[in-house]
């Protein structure tokens, strides 16, 4: 698994007279050639534009440097179009989806709007056999042509929305603004930083200090990076990882995990240098021998249960989470709540089981529900949520056995909420533990 481990701030006050001014046109060089990298690859995969040289040389004629700067660049260029493919692929699907789920709404609110319009006739031809009664004509007035006006509205509306989604699918270019599209707009300077305050630079297992630029030496704790004008050295002190990061670096010549990335992040002041490797994971040591701990993760709150091998439960507890709070404080809370059910189980020695759910689906099932309700689904961080206790527990040998969501809620609701005295949310935690233990319900 990759981690990373950041140093400390390092100013360029504490640096050499000319150390701020190489390492900013360092960044400046860098993120210059990973543009250039990136259009040409975007250019490549969108517009089947050739080239007759390889990207690397193209680059490193252009602007004239070795090669650790362009293979930098491409590498990094490379990935993030590919994952733009990914992305656009993922799109493509959900609006397909969404195609299908919008063509049925219309095919039933037609149907609807030919029964209404077929009972409309049938009253015109009571008109003119002189049969129309007051009842008729408030049925009339008050019921069909009020429903039929409303389902005309409703057709029409989603056929825009199906123009509109075949529009989407049709657009095959996508659009990718570095320093942020919210500061072109606003503040330019801020722009023209950010798109060039980061520059990362590959490991390389070949070589005594796992990197091509940037050479630490594990004995004095003193970082040396090569610029394009001179070598600079300075003080470091990686804080998390750092006896992994040591033993990485102090590997054997080609080992497979002797390469370490780093990424080095300006700030104004002072810069941050992140340093990225792969550290090896134990086999998990818990099991479902003696029971398990199952979550149901909901909008405003985590509910917890955990059972004995028999499947009984031994106890019940309730996360809450607050909507309320801001990113950062959100993002800190999450954080805390995957430590604290991390540490239960691994107290407990048993294994973490949770729901394999498929947020395409979650996404699809929002179209026609109300604006607030699909606020809520949109701020639900379940996947941030699964994806911090995953990692949690992948790093302290938890084992996390994911099962089918299916029924989860409505099986506890009717089987286990009146047995047990418990909320549905709870019967609903404890009917995902055990179908992570393998009883059937």
């Amino acid at each position: 698994m990759k981690v990373f481990s950041m140093s400390q701030r390092i100013y360029y006050k504490d640096l050499e007279p000319e150390a701020e001014s190489i390492i900013k046109k360092d960044l400046e060089l860098y993120n210059c050639m990973f543009h250039k990298a990136f259009k040409i690859c975007f250019d490549r995969a969108y517009k089947d534009v050739t080239y007759s040289e390889t990207d690397q040389r193209m680059i490193k004629s252009f602007y004239g440097t070795s090669d650790y700067f362009p293979l930098s660049a491409i590498n990094e260029a490379k990935a993030l179009v590919k994952s733009l493919k990914c992305r656009e692929k993922e799109d493509r699907d959900l609006i397909k989806t969404r195609l299908k789920k919008i063509d049925k709404k219309i095919k039933k609110k037609e149907k609807q709007l030919k029964k209404a319009l077929k009972e409309k006739e049938k009253l015109i031809n009571r008109s003119k056999k002189k049969k129309y009664t007051e009842e008729d004509y408030l049925y009339e007035v008050q019921v069909l042509d009020p429903n039929i006006k409303r389902l005309k509205s409703i057709i029409r509306n989603l056929k825009f929305r199906r123009n509109r989604n075949k529009f989407k699918l049709k657009r095959k270019m996508p659009s990718v603004c570095f320093g942020g599209k919210k500061n072109l707009r606003s503040d330019l300077e801020t722009f023209r930083f950010r798109r060039q305050r980061r520059m990362l630079i590959p490991g390389r297992r070949q070589g005594k200090y796992s990197n091509n630029l940037f050479k630490l030496n594990v004995d004095n704790d003193m970082l040396t990076y090569r610029s394009t004008q001179k070598n600079i050295v300075f003080k470091v002190e990686f804080h998390k990882y750092k006896d992994e990061l040591y033993a990485r670096v102090n590997e054997k010549h080609n080992s497979p995990d002797k390469a370490v990335a780093y990424e080095l992040m300006d700030y104004g002041e002072y810069f941050i240098v992140k340093a990225i490797f792969e550290k090896h994971m134990n086999l998990p040591k818990t099991d479902t021998l003696y029971g398990a701990v199952g979550i149901d993760i909901n909008v405003d709150h985590i509910a917890l249960c955990e059972t004995n091998k028999d499947g009984n439960i031994v106890l019940i507890k309730k996360y809450p989470i607050h909507k309320e709070n801001a990113k950062n404080k959100r993002n800190e809370e999450l954080y805390q709540l995957a430590m604290e059910i991390m540490e239960q189980c691994k107290s407990k020695k048993k294994s973490l089981v949770v729901e394999d759910l498929n947020f395409k689906q979650l996404k699809t099932r929002m179209l026609y529900r109300p604006k607030k309700q699909n606020k809520t689904l949109s701020s639900f961080a379940y996947k941030k949520i699964l994806e911090k206790l995953e990692r949690k527990c992948l790093m302290n040998e938890v084992d996390v056995i994911k099962v089918d969501p299916k029924n989860t809620s409505k099986i506890g609701k009717e089987k286990y909420t009146m047995i047990k005295g418990l909320s549905v949310h709870y019967c609903a935690a404890y009917v995902i533990n055990r179908r992570g233990m393998g009883f059937v319900d």
